[in-house]
């Protein structure tokens, strides 16, 4: 983001390069992951549940986490994409990622693992192809974009994940490299623009504390509205961060609380063993009306989108 790049410098996310005055991407097309996956996992809970998404990456991000989980993919060395004849050979076509997509009879095509801003010209080229044949087009980012080009985007995604990693400015600098408030215009303007979006904090240990939750469920709730999905992920150590311990599960529980003591109607716990807190439950009378087992939808007591115990109208697409 707002990354100038003198002639022949290659950015920050290790993919892309300024050459006579034009920004090239060398991984254009260069797929390093795809799988059929359950939509659940991406996190998404309200976007037709039970959905398989065929879901891809390219190398690259522009953010550079220390705990990142997929940091073989995502972390690319400056110049290594001169080197390596595997950018050109990789090279998957939009029109076969739209095939593959079919065959595996999936309903939607995911851009995630890595950062898809720094894919976005495969990711719109893929999204426009998809979008005619009926497939919806979800993205799985942190949201660290330009505006302009985040407004060409959205012309063909109907769903985002975003990362809402803290709620503070020095944690985003000293994890991730990155700030905070752009994460935030990225999704009230998102949510201006009536996407469906989801968010998903992952606690950090020593990044994150109990003041910073409160003020992300309170700011959901004023910003954007107290039915936007809240996705709570337990920490693992990967990377550069080994030295951090797990995230203690009576922090989780404390998360879980603060969401809803803020007024949140859905918040979800992720990577951790017990399931109660995966699950959806009718805010009106408090039934549960999805079940989910890990990233399994095992009952859907919904007529549509109502509670059949109720008639409540549970927010999402279904």
């Amino acid at each position: 983001m707002n990354c100038e790049l003198r002639e022949g410098q290659i950015g920050t996310c290790g993919v892309r390069i300024n050459k006579g005055g034009t920004l090239y991407t060398y991984t254009y097309g260069s797929l390093v992951s795809a799988a059929a996956d359950p939509v659940e996992k991406k996190p998404l809970y309200h976007f037709y549940p039970g959905h398989r998404t065929f879901t891809i990456a390219t190398p690259g991000c522009n953010l550079h986490c220390l705990g990142c989980q997929n940091w073989e993919i995502s972390q690319v060395p400056k110049g290594e994409i001169l080197e390596n004849d595997f950018f050109e050979e990789t090279y998957v076509s939009p029109e076969k990622i739209v095939q593959k997509a079919f065959e595996l009879k999936c309903q939607s095509i995911s851009y995630s693992y890595s950062d898809p801003t720094v894919f976005i010209e495969y990711v719109i080229d893929i999204a426009k192809l998809a979008q005619k044949r009926g497939l919806k087009n979800i993205v799985v980012t942190a949201g660290y974009i330009n505006p302009e080009p985040l407004e060409e985007l959205d012309k063909y995604i109907d769903a985002y994940s975003i990362d809402l990693k803290f709620f503070s400015e020095e944690s985003y600098r000293k994890y991730s490299k990155g700030k905070l408030a752009p994460v935030l215009d990225t999704i009230k303007f998102l949510f201006s623009k009536g996407k469906w979006i989801e968010l998903t904090t992952l606690l950090v240990p020593q990044y994150i504390d109990e003041e910073q939750l409160e003020s992300i469920a309170r700011w959901i709730k004023k910003e954007l509205a107290d039915w936007i999905p809240w996705h709570i992920s337990r920490f693992f150590p990967h990377y550069k961060a080994k030295d951090l311990p797990p995230t203690p599960m009576k922090t989780m529980l404390k998360a879980y609380e603060k969401g809803k003591s803020e007024g949140l109607k859905y918040v979800y716990l992720g990577n951790v063993s017990t399931g109660e807190y995966e699950n959806t439950f009718c805010p009106s009378c408090g039934e549960k009306v999805i079940e989910r087992r890990g990233f399994t939808v095992s009952k859907l007591n919904l007529k549509g989108r109502y509670c059949m115990n109720c008639g409540y109208s549970v927010e999402g697409v279904f």
